[in-house]
């Protein structure tokens, strides 16, 4: 059986220490010019519950995110077609036009709504976001329409940076039917991040896993 609160396991606030180790540091730093959107429009299906509100060190998972946002961008949003579930975030939640068609449809909104011309879009089920790693992603954005990792383990287009010049190629994917993500990357110019351009951060294997059903929620507590 999954316990689906569980606040006290040593191995999480020992990660998550590692992960804050530099919290003052960061906070000194000034906030980037960029807006960062959390993705919390999935239907969680797999994880039979609403994945944005998992609770780890007794905190809902997009409360630690929009925590992590707010600390390294000068605007952030919420991209969810709930906004009542995020009421109180105090922060502006952005909703779909056209239903069912997925992130992509939330990274179109998100550009149009955005204050700023490079977006961060993070999905909302990613527990160990890392500043640093951010922010040096944000370094590339001067040379790219897109900033995207692209590790041994995959691509990981939900912890990217999107310029607004995406936005048109966004809505021609769109109205043709086309709703990955990736099918858009032929039609931008892409920077893509590797293990290699990483090598000085560590817990890469934490900051970018996702948990999608309950196995993987129990799985991050077993590392």
């Amino acid at each position: 059986m999954v316990h689906w609160r569980q606040d006290s396991i040593p191995v999480i606030l020992r990660r998550a220490s590692k992960i804050t180790d530099s919290a003052s540091l960061q906070k000194q730093l000034p906030k980037l010019k960029a807006t960062g959107v959390l993705l919390a429009g999935g239907k969680s299906s797999r994880m039979g519950k609403n994945k944005a509100f998992l609770e780890l060190e007794g905190q809902p998972l997009a409360e630690r995110s929009v925590q992590v946002l707010k600390e390294v961008f000068s605007e952030v949003l919420i991209s969810s077609n709930t906004p009542e579930l995020y009421t109180d975030f105090n922060v502006p939640v952005i909703q779909d036009r056209i239903p069912d068609r997925g992130p992509l449809e939330g990274l179109c909104q998100g550009l149009a709504a955005a204050s700023f011309a490079t977006v961060f879009f993070v999905a909302c089920d990613m527990p160990f976001l890392q500043k640093e790693l951010i922010r040096f992603q944000f370094s590339w954005t001067p040379r790219y329409d897109i900033v995207v990792p692209r590790l041994r383990t995959g691509l990981h287009p939900l912890h990217a940076f999107y310029n607004r010049r995406c936005l048109p190629h966004i809505k021609d994917n769109l109205e043709a039917g086309r709703l990955k993500i990736v099918d858009l990357y032929s039609v931008c110019s892409v920077g893509y991040v590797d293990d290699s351009d990483l090598a000085g951060f560590s817990d890469l294997e934490d900051v970018f896993c996702n948990v999608n059903t309950p196995e993987d929620w129990s799985g991050i507590f077993k590392r």
